[in-house]
């Protein structure tokens, strides 16, 4: 398969390019403009092309590229693309969001690392891979991936070429765009991210009240794990009365009665255009 990466210097780029440059299954095209990220990708020993021999006879085309400027690099590169070729996005926002030109002869797909779940991690043999929390190829992860236009004839194809570009890959999610966006932004970086940036914030607060700093750090962590063992159900135990109480009791002081919201259509795609580079 002949791969074209967008964006080969940037941290995705090189996280692909570091697991595919030595798989003879593939015939990496890495394309990348800046001086900086053509000099990191030198360091992992390999070359770039210019856009027009990358694209050349491509399978596919990956954009590992930032969601800020997506719409502008694939305004200018979609045009330019062999019918048949195929596109691959990293994160749903851009296409969800209307951003990216659709043309029906070449196939559009998306997908997303999961990155190494919590209780996984702590499955690994290795110290070195119980640390890769990010996902950089040490731990393993699962994928989402999705068709989004087009003849999904490749979709198995390009699926594969997924778990070879984010191994070693436990498990894939076969789902639809609009799923993938409820799951990111929706769900991870405006929920998750959100919850757990105030429980830092809360840390802060109870050292300016006079906490040792390496008190408050082990008494949150400890708890962080309990908590989310409980109620995620991965421990067969159960949230004392008085931690019952305080949770419940937090909702209202803590949380909007409407926060569910942000899984609704009208604010999640506000939410994906703004992403992608504004409301317009």
């Amino acid at each position: 398969m002949k791969v074209a990466v967008l964006g080969a210097g940037g941290n995705m780029g090189r996280r692909i390019t570091r697991s595919l440059k030595d798989d003879d299954r593939h015939q990496l095209r890495l394309i990348e403009r800046s001086d900086a990220g053509r000099a990191k990708l030198a360091e992992l020993g390999v070359t770039t092309v210019d856009q027009e021999s990358g694209f050349a006879g491509a399978d596919v085309v990956v954009f590992a590229v930032p969601d800020k400027i997506v719409r502008c690099v694939a305004a200018e590169v979609v045009p330019l693309l062999d019918p048949g070729t195929s596109i691959l996005f990293l994160d749903p926002a851009a296409v969800a969001a209307g951003r990216i030109l659709r043309r029906e002869d070449v196939p559009c797909f998306v997908t997303h690392p999961t990155h190494p779940p919590l209780y996984d991690l702590l499955g690994e043999p290795e110290l070195e891979a119980r640390r890769d929390y990010w996902g950089g190829g040490k731990a393993h992860q699962a994928i989402v991936f999705a068709h989004a236009w087009g003849d999904p004839g490749r979709a198995d194809e390009i699926e594969i070429l997924v778990t070879h570009m984010f191994r070693p890959i436990s498990r894939t999610h076969r789902i639809t765009v609009d799923q993938m966006t409820l799951l990111e932004p929706a769900l991870t970086e405006t929920l998750a991210n959100g919850c757990a940036a105030i429980i830092k914030e809360g840390m802060h607060r109870v050292v300016d009240k006079g906490v040792p700093e390496a008190a408050a750090w082990d008494f949150l962590m400890g708890h962080l794990q309990i908590g989310i063992s409980i109620i995620f159900g991965q421990l067969d135990w159960k949230l004392s009365e008085g931690a019952q109480q305080a949770l419940d009791e937090s909702r209202p002081q803590i949380f909007r009665d409407d926060w569910y919201a942000i899984f609704e259509p009208e604010p999640l795609m506000a939410s994906l255009r703004r992403i992608t580079g504004g409301e317009d």
